[in-house]
């Protein structure tokens, strides 16, 4: 028989107790240990949110931290498309418009060039707007694929980052500048009014695309705003620019709500850096300080910008920096050389030869200031004047740069017409035509006869005459001009390619921004000459380009010795006989008072 264990009641009151304790211990450790497993939890969610902060942080950074950035864009322009490297900085943008910046020039000269239309009619943005993505920047184009004497196409680029610590928004308004066809007609039509009409109907339709842009516009923060443009587009973005700066944009919208207001743009944050720009105002206040925001950058040897003609009042808004030129740099001839090994460093694989676009310096000496004389006489002996030219000439001279220049119709139609021209003009001068041209009646035949053929279908009776007008014109303008037309002629390869922009690429990729500076020193002076000294051949005209900023002033020129080189009160120098002399040029203001003196050296081969 098995014995029972007898347990007092006080052992199983301690029992009791020892459980109790034992449940109370082992809750108190669970409740330790999940307490240890949050803390654990915290800190590895701390520190993942902490990762993913500082992730998120770095791709923020990376969105708005300025970026430098080399590329490289292409551009398609008479027949080539070539390719070419840039050097993009957010950084460009730190500075005031109002200080010249020659790395934002030199990046605002591959804008502009990025924006010339495509040949690939199917993407004609393509080249501008893979340039301004690669930057960074989201793009909006307008009007890219239009075709027409007075069209314009804009690309605009708009990009959101901290610029100094300062939330900022900037857009680059890319102005289509080159490859674009008949606008060439719209060239020529100066008109009547303040500005070239032309250029003025232009400047319309881009403010309205640019007005358009901003519908839907909501700015990051403070917006800055670049202004590209190269030849016919710089002289639409000086106009355009100069509206935006001074307010006058809101009579061009007209009814059209104002966008653009959103963007509550600071004259000291409109960039506008424009390139080989026809002169395109009359207005007498183009100068005014306001507007020195505007920097017009021109090759001293270039034609283009001497269109349209000093005698007919015009300008541009702002600026005006000189690209080198003998008459001006002392040390051109070093420069000469840097420029052209500059040119076959980044041009190598094109095969092309900087001797055809660069001037030596005994060509650079007198060819800026024949072209000067050439478009002075042009105005004056062959457009007659601005009303004139309106009324008789605008109309065909529209009709060839459209049609032929902006390559709307092949070498043979242009041949047919040149043709019928010229054999019309060779029957003029047989003795058996001869009733048909005296009294007057030379320019009439010539057009009766394009007229009957099928070269003139697309032109009025008006618009053939006027053609033979102008070649009549222009025949004479060559006999009486034939020195200054013959020295021009012996430089014909680099006359044809000076305005080229991988001409101007080249100057702004040599230079730094502190010669630039050096060669503009006298941008602010009271009288300002286009060169300093100057040779001439024998027999041929020359004139100097000159301007002032004091409003009812003269400029009186005299020669120090007038057997050898004469000039005259339009500064036209006519070179007489072999030698070397002197010319003076005094700034005298509205009392006669002498402001300023000018001299420029003469050497007559």
């Amino acid at each position: 028989m098995k014995r029972r264990n007898s347990v007092t009641p006080e052992e199983k009151a301690e029992k009791k107790e020892l459980k109790i304790q034992k449940k109370a211990e082992k809750k108190i450790k669970k409740k330790i240990r999940a307490k240890v497993r949050r803390k654990r939890f915290a800190v590895v969610l701390a520190v993942l949110f902490f990762v993913l902060s500082l992730q998120t942080g770095s791709m923020s950074q990376k969105e708005i931290r300025p970026v430098v950035k080399e590329g490289q864009f292409q551009c398609d322009w008479f027949d080539e498309s070539l390719v070419y490297s840039y050097t993009y900085s957010d950084s460009y943008f730190e500075r005031s418009a109002y200080e010249y910046n020659h790395e934002l020039a030199l990046y605002a000269l591959c804008v502009s060039m990025a924006s010339f239309k495509s040949f690939d009619s199917s993407v004609p943005d393509e080249h501008i707007r893979k340039m301004l993505n690669e930057c960074g920047y989201e793009v909006e184009s307008f009007a890219y694929g239009s075709e027409g004497y007075d069209e314009i196409a804009l690309a605009v680029g708009r990009k959101d980052l901290e610029l100094n610590g300062e939330k900022t928004t900037i857009l680059i308004a890319a102005i289509r500048s080159g490859n674009y066809g008949m606008e060439w007609g719209g060239n020529v039509r100066i008109g009547t009014g303040v500005n070239h009409e032309g250029f003025e109907i232009s400047k319309d339709k881009l403010m309205l695309y640019f007005n358009e842009y901003f519908k839907d516009f909501e700015p990051y923060g403070t917006v800055k705003l670049l202004i590209p443009g190269y030849s016919r587009g710089s002289s639409i973005g000086n106009l355009f620019a100069a509206e935006l700066i001074d307010g006058r944009y809101k009579e061009t919208l007209g009814d059209e709500e104002d966008y653009i207001a959103k963007a509550q743009l600071e004259n000291e944050n409109i960039y506008s850096y424009l390139y080989e720009i026809p002169q395109c105002t009359s207005d007498p206040k183009a100068g005014d300080e306001i507007y020195s925001n505007i920097i017009n950058i021109i090759n001293p040897s270039d034609y283009v910008p001497m269109f349209v003609m000093d005698n007919f009042d015009f300008t541009f808004y702002g600026r005006k920096y000189y690209l080198p030129s003998a008459s001006r740099c002392e040390n051109y001839d070093e420069l000469y050389t840097a420029a052209c090994d500059e040119f076959s460093s980044f041009m190598s694989h094109t095969g092309k030869k900087p001797n055809k676009f660069f001037y030596s310096e005994e060509e650079s000496l007198s060819c800026e200031a024949i072209f000067n004389h050439l478009f002075y006489s042009l105005a004056n002996d062959v457009m007659i004047s601005r009303e004139y030219y309106a009324e008789n000439l605008e109309k065909p001279m529209i009709f060839f740069g459209g049609q032929y220049l902006g390559k709307k119709r092949d070498a043979g139609d242009f041949l047919e017409t040149v043709g019928v021209m010229s054999y019309s003009t060779l029957q003029c001068v047989l003795p058996s035509k001869y009733n048909q041209i005296k009294n007057n009646g030379y320019i009439v035949y010539l057009a009766d006869c394009v007229e009957a053929s099928e070269a003139g279908a697309d032109l009025t009776d008006e618009e053939i005459e006027g053609f033979f007008e102008i070649i009549d014109k222009l025949l004479n303008y060559i006999e009486i001009n034939f020195g200054s037309v013959k020295s021009l002629m012996s430089q014909l390869n680099t006359v044809a390619n000076i305005h080229q922009p991988y001409v101007q690429m080249t100057w702004m990729r040599l230079l730094t921004e502190e010669q630039m500076l050096e060669y503009n020193s006298d941008i602010d002076a009271p009288l300002r000459l286009n060169c300093y000294i100057l040779s001439l051949d024998k027999g041929s005209k020359g004139k100097i380009d000159f301007e002032y900023s004091l409003p009812d002033a003269e400029v009186k020129w005299s020669s120090e010795n007038e057997a050898i080189a004469g000039v005259d009160k339009d500064g036209v120098i006519v070179a007489k006989v072999k030698g070397t002399t002197r010319l003076k040029a005094v700034l005298c203001d509205s009392d006669g008072r002498e402001v300023a003196t000018k001299y420029v050296d003469i050497e007559v081969r």
